[in-house]
């Protein structure tokens, strides 16, 4: 038995009401299922579904990649039984352990280069697609910019902008609770730009269509921009989440307050997905036990002092005058306003 799959799609966006992302991943799996069935000439049984794991762990899925196939097997059984089709194939079948994914962050100067560096597109259907470069750069300062996942920007419409407040507003989340980001110059320039003339129920990042903006296309333009600036490490969009989260981190940002940025329900997913990349978090801290610190070279100390104040980048705010020189037995900090 192979899975009707246009009844399938509206079972899970109307009976189940998943998310659209969790959809188009449930359908895609779907169809790999489906073919496979008919190729292989294989039932839709416990043991046509043991072979069917077992051959795409013979092709390299990881465990992760493992589990979201069967995340689409549990909600196929809720659909058999709904339409009154046999559902015990995938009974006794327990979820794969998760293995922590290689995390990939991006240093500050990485990312300086990757929007700095433009590119050239050529033409679609005889229209001059150059304007693309703009809007996939101002999604990239978006993401780096607020640490979101790349399903919250890419479903942002502009009616959840509010640049007058620095602020965009995500209601379609993983954890389906509202959450707001803030921006400041030159992304709110740039995304007033890029919504002129456009209605409040349009996508803010848009294609040549004026659509969506996919993920695989946005991944394949991000590798390409992202070789181009140089930087040779694994990219792809979510690379800027964890650089976000890790650098706020280090720039002693408190854990509760980073988590709620960035849409974590549970504050223990930031720490022990992030907290061990914080390195300078970590040091720092350590350094404020009463018998290591003094044992520590104090300049130690004072360098430590000075890197927390340049993290606050006031020198970037024309509101203040900001000094921070070095001594020889230590620094000067002179901040006022103006």
């Amino acid at each position: 038995m192979q899975i009707n799959e246009t009844d399938f799609h509206r079972f899970l966006t109307i009976k189940e009401g998943l998310d659209a992302s969790s959809v188009r991943h449930c359908m895609c799996r779907i169809g790999i299922l489906n073919a496979w069935l008919s190729e292989q000439g294989n039932e839709l049984t416990k043991d046509g579904v043991e072979k069917f794991f077992a051959e795409l762990k013979a092709k390299g899925l990881k465990n992760n990649s493992l589990n979201t196939y069967r995340f689409m097997f549990r909600h196929m059984v809720s659909y058999c039984k709904d339409r009154g089709f046999p559902a015990d194939f995938f009974d006794g079948f327990k979820s794969f352990k998760k293995t922590k994914p290689d995390i990939v962050i991006f240093t500050h100067e990485e990312i300086e280069k990757i929007l700095a560096t433009p590119l050239t597109y050529g033409k679609q259907y005889g229209r001059d697609c150059s304007f693309l470069d703009f809007r996939y750069r101002t999604l990239t300062t978006f993401l780096a910019y607020t640490g979101c996942r790349y399903a919250e920007a890419a479903e942002l419409e502009i009616r959840h902008l509010d640049l007058s407040a620095g602020r965009a507003t995500f209601v379609n989340t993983k954890t389906d609770e509202n959450r707001s980001v803030y921006i400041a110059e030159p992304l709110i320039s740039n995304l007033k730009k890029l919504t002129e003339g456009f209605k409040s129920g349009d996508r803010v990042f848009r294609n040549t269509h004026e659509h969506q903006i996919q993920v695989t296309d946005y991944s394949q333009d991000l590798k390409r921009r992202a070789l181009a600036a140089g930087v040779r490490k694994r990219t792809f969009p979510h690379n800027f989440r964890h650089s976000y989260i890790t650098h706020m981190l280090e720039a002693g940002v408190p854990i509760t307050e980073v988590a709620s940025l960035v849409g974590h329900k549970d504050i223990q997913t930031t720490y022990d997905t992030y907290m061990h990349l914080a390195d300078k978090t970590l040091q720092r801290a350590a350094m404020r036990h009463p018998m290591v610190r003094k044992n520590i070279n104090p300049t130690e100390i004072i360098k430590s002092v000075k890197e927390t104040l340049e993290n606050l980048h006031l020198e970037t705010d024309s509101r203040f005058r900001y000094q921070i020189s070095e001594k020889d037995d230590g620094i000067r900090f002179e901040l006022l306003v103006i």
